[in-house]
């Protein structure tokens, strides 16, 4: 027996509306269908169909509901579920190398009215039932900052896979049949994220990612140069870089250094930035982008102000 919650996930808000309908009352009598539209191959090759039948019970002639699965164009007759009236199932075998099936659900029964009988039928409208060889999928980690590469672990993987973060495209690359690797895209840090892979534009659940921040590392850790010299630093994050990362340089000695625009190309995971010394100052330079982890490092510039003279010449 199926548990309740795993019922209500099969198509959520229809049967609660199903349900809703069956203990308020009127409601039409009506079929809704709540099998899910793709099940997970399984080795007993056995797949549950599951539809909601609402009616007034009272009206009904006893013994007369006659519920079906139609299915390859056979009748199969349809349990009630013990725990829930009006729940009814059928657990179908498909030959192993079925992919997919088409089917409906019919009931027939006898209801009495003002004293009156009249005969009934009902049917679902016809549905599609998908079989996934994409079973036992898992994420290598459990979280990963921005731009590191993560690997998805399942079967029968082709080269026209992708995945999913949450609904950002991300950059992936067929390792295996049995294997993914994709790169975490630049998405807000400090959030889970849910990861998709999609096989023939049919998106499958893999797993919840929790995104990082990204850490940039710097070298020299400190720098010290004489009014007019110049050096460079070089930047490094933890991983290459999805897209373009512009760099927010900042100061608290703006008037002692010159440092122009940067960023890290995407596809590369590192940047020297050139510093230029202009006034005496000893300070902090700060480094930041998006999605990363500010850091900073010690300045100095040694040395007198370089004093212009433009006192003209006797």
């Amino acid at each position: 027996m199926r548990s309740f919650s795993s019922i209500l996930k099969a198509r959520g808000s229809y049967l609660l509306l199903a349900i809703g309908c069956l203990f308020l009352g009127g409601c039409k009598p009506y079929l809704t269908n709540i099998t899910p539209e793709t099940a997970q191959r399984n080795p007993s090759n056995l797949y549950r169909f599951t539809v909601f039948f609402n009616v007034n019970q009272r009206y009904v002639v006893p013994d007369t509901l006659q519920p079906f699965l139609v299915i390859d164009g056979r009748q199969f007759p349809l349990q009630p579920e013990a725990d829930f009236p009006g729940l009814y199932y059928y657990d179908h075998k498909l030959d192993e190398t079925r992919t997919d099936a088409k089917y409906y659900f019919q009931i027939g029964y006898r209801q009495r009215k003002q004293g009156t009988i009249r005969d009934y039928t009902r049917k679902t409208e016809l549905a599609f039932f998908k079989i996934s060889d994409y079973r036992n999928m898992s994420l290598s980690v459990e979280r990963a900052p921005m731009g590191n590469h993560v690997r998805v672990l399942g079967s029968h993987f082709t080269e026209g896979d992708h995945i999913l973060v949450g609904d950002y495209e991300t950059a992936t690359t067929f390792i295996s049949e049995n294997v993914l690797s994709f790169q975490v895209p630049m998405v807000a840090p400090n959030k889970s994220y849910s990861i998709f892979a999609v096989h023939e534009n049919e998106k499958h659940f893999v797993g919840n990612l929790f995104v990082d921040h990204n850490r940039f590392s710097v070298e020299p850790a400190e720098i010290a140069l004489n009014v007019g010299e110049k050096t460079e630093i070089t930047l490094r994050a933890t991983a290459p870089l999805s897209n373009d990362v512009y760099i927010n340089i900042t100061t608290s000695i703006p008037n002692s250094i010159i440092v122009p625009e940067i960023r890290i190309a995407a596809g590369e995971e590192s940047t020297t930035i050139p510093i230029e010394g202009a006034e005496p100052g000893k300070g902090i330079l700060y480094l930041s982008a998006p999605g990363f982890h500010e850091i900073s490092m010690p300045v100095e510039v040694i040395g007198e102000a370089v004093v212009e003279d433009n006192a003209s010449e006797d």
